[in-house]
């Protein structure tokens, strides 16, 4: 099956799947009317349930393709880079499988949707205290789900089981790389990467802003119903949404951190090895050519030393310049605007478009 198909294919599947959450939930809610007064949010103004069934859902399940293959060649590269010394590779190896296969064992997996489960009827049940709610009906012993809302439990547990799947495999990715630290990398301190090598580790890591993008989208739904249907202000939920989005950076950020030691370990070496070889480049080139050394005959027009000397100096400042951690601005990018995008719809009904767009410019500058 060609590349294309498998996308089409995939496509396909997450749709249908949203589809197949959202569908039978209208249908339930329009065969089994409300026989009580209607909440204060109905099914129909509940934005939040629209977009987590129709917009998360498929965006969580297109991301696992997206990570996968992205991660997957993340790991080929160490393999095939040369940074993994021959004598560690069969470890390196037997990490990577065994994060593979954590990351899709069933026993893994249904304990996930177990948690899952418990965590969603803990929150369903929680709701009853802060009044009835349009999945709800009002009995002689009090609310109870109705028929449509045993679907859409069933509909949040899915959500809730794509999310946290998301956030285990994420968990053995970021384990993964600290593992890897401790191996004796043969980090390059003069790569032209200026990260030692490891600067291909943000095509991996940036694949990972789809689920706080996902994640936002949640949070931005669920703020806009009740601003728009309970008339709350926007402003009190400034310290919730600016809370999620640091919380966002921190958490998807954390591995880079990892590698500082053996980032520091090889700037150091390596300024002291280049230091060493540019002395007593420099000090031959000065002999030759400001001291009369060079041959009879010899003319400094079109000689490679003044070229050698330049390539020492470029290499001894990516030296001088070397990070302290892999991260690339690009990945930072990446998941601050996965963090702030689906929250920009809010924004623009207390701030003007060209206020917002220079507060982004200047966090991502």
């Amino acid at each position: 099956m060609s590349a294309q198909a498998t996308s089409r294919r995939r496509l396909l599947g997450a749709v249908g799947l949203a589809l197949l959450a959202w569908v039978p939930l209208v249908l339930l809610r329009l065969a089994f009317p409300r026989s009580g007064p209607e909440p204060p949010i109905t099914f129909f103004e509940d934005l939040s349930v629209h977009v987590r069934l129709l917009l998360v859902v498929p965006l969580l399940v297109l991301a696992d393709a997206v990570i996968a293959a992205r991660t997957g060649m993340t790991m080929d590269a160490f393999e095939r880079s040369g940074l993994i010394p021959e004598g560690q590779l069969a470890r390196f190896q037997h990490l990577k499988a065994r994060t593979v296969r954590l990351g899709n064992s069933a026993v893994g997996q249904a304990i996930l949707a177990g948690i899952v489960a418990l965590v969603i009827g803990i929150s369903i049940r929680s709701q009853a205290s802060h009044g009835l709610r349009w999945f709800q009906e009002q009995g002689s012993g009090g609310p109870h789900l109705s028929v449509p809302g045993w679907w859409y439990v069933a509909a949040s547990v899915m959500l809730a089981y794509l999310f946290a799947r998301h956030l285990w495999r994420y968990a053995l990715w970021c384990w993964l790389l600290f593992r890897t630290s401790r191996l004796d990398l043969c980090l390059v301190g003069t790569h032209p990467d200026r990260a030692g090598g490891l600067g291909f580790l943000n095509v991996g890591h940036a694949a990972f802003a789809t689920v706080p993008l996902a994640a936002s989208c949640v949070l931005a739904s669920r703020v806009a119903t009740d601003v728009l249907q309970l008339g709350l202000s926007l402003e009190s939920f400034e310290l919730p949404l600016l809370s999620f989005v640091a919380l966002s950076l921190v958490v998807g950020l954390l591995p880079f951190p990892i590698f500082v030691r053996s980032l520091a370990r090889t700037k150091r070496a390596g300024l002291v090895q280049y230091g060493k070889l540019a002395t007593r480049y420099v000090q031959a080139f000065e002999h030759k050519w400001l001291l009369g050394g060079a041959p009879a005959g010899e003319t400094l027009l079109g000689t490679g030393d003044i070229q050698s000397l330049a390539d020492i100096g470029g290499s001894f400042e990516r030296l001088a310049t070397m990070k302290g951690t892999p991260i690339d601005r690009r990945t930072v990018v990446a998941f601050v605007l996965a963090s702030v995008l689906p929250l920009l719809p809010l924004a623009l009904t207390v701030m003007p478009l060209d206020q917002i767009v220079k507060v982004l410019l200047r966090a991502v500058v």
